[in-house]
């Protein structure tokens, strides 16, 4: 079961050989291979031992060129950056066109066309008469009823149709428009982001090799070493005979370098000490 930390780790790391560099090893995969490490120069390509996806912080570069990651295999390793300089800003979409006026529309046709006349209707045929009542018979019997007048025969003649009115103009179509809006700006294109600035490297370090000579009974020597500076280091850089072991004690005053042994080489014997001074 996995366990709860409720403090931030630590990882000092190892630092051990991988392929061609030292690095600092700070996570393995349970088959020995690197997931995570550090250092001052990036693994070279084909080197072995690094996992597929294994992260490596470059340590001694800069801006936008620190994060690696393995995309090769754990024979043949391909560390590759992962991040790039920061995005130009985007650009201003151009402003829409004017959209084009629309034609005027012809105005509708007030004039209606005159009715065509209605046609006269027929005469309608007469009615015939109606025949007198005939004379009351005698009681008992009844009259004959009188005939029934003629009924007038109907109009053959249809009268004649009106003329159809005429159909009214139609309005003139309006002339489309010929003016076209005018076409957006194009927006600016987005800066290009600044690319970071290289770190300053230091200045080289500047030493002074001060010789002191010891002869004889000579147990103390000057030289002459940059003001106030720093002894780094000595080593002999001479010797006659066969001198006397002694111990030397060094010591810097302004420009004088003065040098001191607990025992005189000897007779006809000498020693040579060269001096490494760094300028203050």
């Amino acid at each position: 079961m996995a366990k709860i930390f409720n403090r931030a780790l630590k990882l000092c790391g190892e630092e051990q050989k991988v392929g061609t560099y030292y690095i600092t090893i700070l996570e393995f995969d349970t088959d020995g291979m690197v997931t995570k490490a550090k250092g001052a120069d990036v693994p070279e390509d084909n080197d072995a031992g690094f996992a597929v996806g294994c992260i490596f912080v470059d340590t001694g570069s800069g801006e936008s060129t620190t994060f690696y990651i393995n995309e090769g295999s754990t024979s043949a390793c391909d560390f590759n950056i992962t991040g790039s300089g920061a995005a130009g800003a985007t650009g201003y979409t151009g402003y829409t066109g004017y959209t084009g006026y629309t034609g005027y529309t012809g105005t509708a046709s007030t004039v209606t066309g005159p009715t065509g006349y209605t046609g006269y209707t027929g005469y309608s045929g007469y009615t015939g008469y109606t025949g007198a009542q005939g004379a009351v018979g005698p009681q008992g019997a009844i009259g004959p009823t009188g005939y029934t007048g003629y009924t007038g025969a109907a109009s053959t003649v249809t009268g004649p149709t009106g003329a159809t009115g005429y159909t009214g103009y139609t309005g003139a179509a309006g002339a489309a428009s010929t003016v076209t809006g005018y076409t957006g700006y194009t927006g600016y294109t987005g800066y290009t982001g600044y690319t970071g600035y290289t770190g300053y490297t230091g200045a080289a370090a500047s030493f002074t090799g001060v010789t002191l000579t010891f002869a004889d009974a000579t147990v103390a020597a000057t030289g002459t070493c940059p003001d106030s500076g720093t002894i780094i280091g000595q080593y002999v850089s001479g010797v006659t005979g066969t001198p006397a072991p002694s111990f030397l004690h060094l010591a810097v005053s302004t420009t004088t370098l003065t040098g001191t042994l607990t025992a005189a080489p000897g007779t006809g014997d000498t020693l040579e000490f060269t001096v490494l001074v760094q300028a203050a």
